[in-house]
This record gives structure tokens, C-alpha cells and sequence, in this order.
């Protein structure tokens, strides 16, 4: 890996290449900042460029030394992996909620002994806030060792929510902030990681991504362009009346989507036959152990809230911008977009999100105006939170409709 993979990122590539060619790096770092944005790609580089035998004093690591080859291969010695201890083992994954207290005191174990192939062992620990749910003993474990860490240790955190770590453990550690990626970046990043899909494809996640390339990607590996279309047409014709079934049918989808998404898995081998219910107490263990047919579920009616939210801001955006009379879906659309490229015109001073759904963007500021915008906007908001913290989907969707006439009940 190279400093090159990092897209964008500047200020923060600047400063772990300077800590690299002073070799004067602290004991430990948090990487903070949106999910998605290159903050567990610049902590492997910064690893991987530690743990070179060949660097000298150089900022990069060479790729060639038996490090790098271990490295490039994951198994290197002394990268100290965050171990799961189950009955299948294996490392713990993204997807889990919590960081176990377990697998901390592995980890503490380990970074305590002698390297094995150089003069240092590193521990990378993804969405470290895990570290602090529940009682939060698993936090309270590793912060003895963020207190006197050995001195051929380095600790790097991750974190897309560093409010949720112990103010204890954030002040024992250097932060680097990472930053939401331009539309420009997004674009750069999926014409490399993803130059096999269309073209198309690519253009169509890039408004949805929000400066999020992990988003981007995520995105493109599910059946986007039915989801959203799924969505853009219930909200073409959603009515008070209409709500719920609206909301519904998004939860439907979600549940049809997961179940394929999951037997595709399944059948390719890449997941444990392990379920758990709906609403269960194994339902957030179940999901965090592995993707199962509820964590797909999840995950589908999540990115359909979110392609809602876009639709919804867009609406928020024309309803703001005072043009007047606003047409209806299918009529042609008043605001002076370039002929040409379809984008906004410069004098325009409006940015759509999705510059081909400009008529549903103008129809839904029609019917909810800025005030019910804003409202739906909040609404979902508080539904995709709702999902984080295991609520029935079809919980959250009627919830969501009560919002939805209400403000379009003006």
C-alpha cells in the first residue's frame, strides 16, 4: 500500500508523512472523521510504513521487504489483530456493536511483548468507540495500557464517532482529523476502486455517497438503481392517504431484498448459517457477528431512508430558492438548468443532489414547502437513528408516515 491509495485527504497525509520522516510518532493516534473518508486506509499505510525494514527515512514504506510482503499479504507478525473469541473464532468484523472485553485484553497482551520481525508491533482498532457500549469495561481495560504503553507500541484508533469514546481515553491520544470527501475526490476514488461498473452506475452513487467513499462503494454493491427507483416513484405519488402504504412498502422491500442479498451469501459461502429474530435480544449479536438476513435488511432499508433523504433535500433546496410557481411532476421545470450537461447553471446558484429528478425535487417543494421539508428531513433522521438502535422497521415506517402527513397537512 502506498500513499497514493489515500484519496484526498491532504491535511492529514501531510502530517502522518512529517511524524514519519522525523520518526518522532506518538504512542497512540485517533484517526476521526465521517465514515468512509480513508481513515482505516491511511491507518494500514502508516502501519504498514512503521513496520518497514527498508524505509530509512523515508515517509513511505518500500512494498518489497519481507515487512511489506507479510504485510501485503496479512500476516504479519507484529500487526496485532483484533481477535474474536467464539466458538468459529476469527477476527472481530465492522459490523459488530461492541469491541468485547476479551478480545481488548488479547490486544493488551500482545502489544506488551517484544516485536518478532523488527522494532515495533501495531494494533489498528476500527470504530473504537465500540470500545465504550454497555458498562464499558472493555474501554476502562485498554485505558491501562494507553497510560503506560510500551515503548515499541503504536495504538491506532479509528472512529467516525469519537463523541462516544471515554474523555479519558481521547486525551491520551494524537488526534489527525479526516474530512468528507469532494464530489470531485468521490468520483477519482470510484474510477479507481470501481473502474469495472459502468460508468452509469458510478455517476448515479456519486450525489448519494455525502463525501463518502466507503459509502460510494457500499452502495455499488447492492441493487441500487431498483431501490431508488423504487423509492422515486412511491414519493411521485405519495399523498396524505398514501403514507403509510409508502412506508410500508419501503420496509417490504427492504425485507424481500435482504432475504435475496442473504441467500446470495449463503450460497457463496461467505456467511454462518446463524438467525436471530427481528426485534430479538440476539438480534443486534446476531447482526454484528456476521451479515445475517436481518443485518441485509438492515442495510437495504437504511440506503432506502437515505436515497429519501436526498429526494427530500433536494425538495428542501427548491422550495428555499423562491422561484415561484413550482410545476407538476412531468411538466417542465422552470429553473434555468444547462441544456447541455443537465447540471445547474452557474447563475442558477442551485445544487441538486440528483439533477435528473428535477421535477419530483420542484414537486415535493410544491407539496411540502420549506417548513414540511425540513420536518421530513428530521423525521428521517430520527428513523435512521431508530435503526441503529434495533427498532422494528415497520416500528420506524409508521412513525414515519405520521411525520410525512404531518407535514404535508399544512
Amino acid at each position: 500500500m502506498g500513499w497514493d491509495e489515500l484519496i484526498g485527504q491532504g491535511p492529514a497525509k501531510r502530517y502522518l508523512r512529517s511524524v514519519l520522516s522525523v520518526r518522532r510518532q506518538a504512542h497512540a493516534y485517533l484517526f476521526k472523521g465521517p465514515a468512509g473518508v480513508g481513515k482505516r486506509t491511511a491507518a494500514r499505510i502508516f502501519a504498514q510504513t512503521l513496520l518497514c525494514q527498508e524505509r530509512g527515512g523515508g515517509d513511505a514504506a518500500c512494498g518489497q521487504c519481507k515487512s511489506c510482503r507479510a504485510f501485503a499479504a496479512g500476516a504479519h507478525p507484529d500487526l496485532v489483530p483484533l481477535r474474536k473469541f467464539t466458538e468459529t473464532g476469527g477476527e472481530v468484523g465492522d459490523h459488530e456493536p461492541v469491541i468485547r472485553l476479551d478480545t481488548v485484553q488479547f490486544v493488551c497482551e500482545q502489544v506488551h511483548r517484544s516485536p518478532m520481525s523488527g522494532a515495533r508491533r501495531v494494533v489498528i482498532i476500527p470504530e473504537s468507540q465500540r470500545l465504550c457500549q454497555g458498562q464499558a469495561e472493555s474501554a476502562n481495560a485498554f485505558l491501562k495500557t494507553l497510560e503506560e504503553p510500551p515503548r515499541s507500541a503504536t495504538i491506532i484508533l479509528t472512529s467516525s464517532q469519537p463523541e462516544g469514546l471515554l474523555e479519558t481515553i481521547v486525551s491520551r491520544l494524537q488526534a489527525v482529523q479526516f474530512r468528507r470527501l469532494s464530489a470531485a475526490e468521490v468520483r477519482a476514488g470510484l474510477a479507481l476502486l470501481a473502474s469495472g461498473t459502468p460508468a452509469s452506475e458510478r455517476e448515479l452513487v456519486e450525489p448519494l455517497a455525502d463525501g463518502s467513499l466507503g459509502r460510494a462503494l457500499e452502495l455499488l454493491d447492492g441493487s441500487l438503481s431498483h431501490w431508488r427507483a423504487a423509492v422515486l416513484a412511491g414519493l411521485g405519488r405519495l399523498t396524505p392517504l398514501s403514507a403509510l402504504q409508502f412506508g410500508l412498502s419501503l420496509w417490504a422491500l427492504a425485507e424481500a431484498e435482504g432475504q435475496r442479498l442473504f441467500a446470495a451469501e449463503k450460497k457463496a459461502g461467505r456467511v454462518e448459517v446463524k438467525q436471530a429474530a427481528d426485534g430479538s435480544e440476539e438480534a443486534e449479536a446476531a447482526e454484528g457477528a456476521t451479515k445475517t438476513e436481518v443485518g441485509w435488511r438492515r442495510y437495504v432499508f437504511r440506503r432506502l431512508l437515505e436515497v429519501c433523504e436526498v429526494c427530500f433535500r433536494d425538495g428542501l433546496v427548491c422550495a428555499a430558492c423562491g422561484t415561484g410557481a413550482l410545476p407538476e411532476v412531468g411538466q417542465a421545470v422552470s429553473l434555468p438548468f444547462s441544456s447541455q450537461t443537465g447540471q445547474p447553471a452557474p447563475q442558477a446558484g442551485i445544487v441538486l443532489l440528483q439533477p435528473d429528478q428535477q421535477a419530483l425535487s420542484q414537486a415535493l417543494a410544491r407539496r411540502f414547502g420549506s417548513a414540511g421539508c425540513e420536518k421530513v428531513l428530521a423525521a428521517l433522521r430520527e428513523a435512521l437513528f431508530a435503526t441503529k438502535l434495533y427498532v422494528r422497521g415497520d416500528v420506524v415506517v409508521r412513525a414515519l408516515a405520521g411525520k410525512l402527513v404531518e407535514a404535508m397537512v399544512r
